[in-house]
């Protein structure tokens, strides 16, 4: 009789342990998939709002639909990156949150740079951009070594006279 308490007083502690221990784990794997997801985001955000903010530079400045461009990405071209920073500043590690926001900092000075009209030739985009590239390969790097992912080598944006002729870029 006392054989089979123990018996089922083990298989209870058992299951309860166990149950603890899976609660533990599923809630590791969220929060680990909720980083990896705002991550992404962000990464795709960059890329949209630069773009953006390409436009705004390049674009003539005797357009006449310059500053309703301007306004445009001022005022609706950002709402998808300002929540993707958001997002970060939620789920995100320290050493991710602060790469994230150097990055929105760059963004942002490059933004300036361009409704300024001070980027109005390719060259000079091409050395404003720079600060903001090497803002995202931060983040890149911190949100992979925080998701623990071995380090990689990227960099993106770069300049044709950087590479040998017949290379891709």
């Amino acid at each position: 009789m006392i054989a089979a308490l123990l018996a089922a007083l083990t298989g209870i502690v058992g299951l309860a342990v166990g149950r603890l221990w899976d609660t533990k784990s599923e809630s590791t794997r969220w929060r680990r998939d909720q980083k990896t997801a705002c991550y992404q985001r962000l990464a795709e955000e960059f890329q949209a709002t630069y773009e953006a903010i390409r436009i705004v530079a390049l674009t003539d400045s005797d357009s006449t639909s310059l500053q309703a461009l301007i306004e445009h990405t001022r005022t609706g071209g950002f709402a998808a990156w300002d929540s993707a920073v958001a997002a970060i500043w939620l789920h995100g590690s320290a050493e991710v949150v602060a790469s994230a926001t150097q990055l929105d900092d760059a963004i942002g000075s490059l933004f300036c740079l361009a409704v300024e009209r001070q980027l109005t030739t390719d060259d000079a985009w091409k050395q404003a951009r720079t600060p903001a590239r090497e803002a995202l390969e931060r983040f890149i790097e911190s949100a992979r070594r925080e998701l623990d992912l071995p380090a990689v080598p990227v960099r993106l944006f770069t300049d044709a006279s950087a590479h040998p002729p017949g290379s891709p870029t």
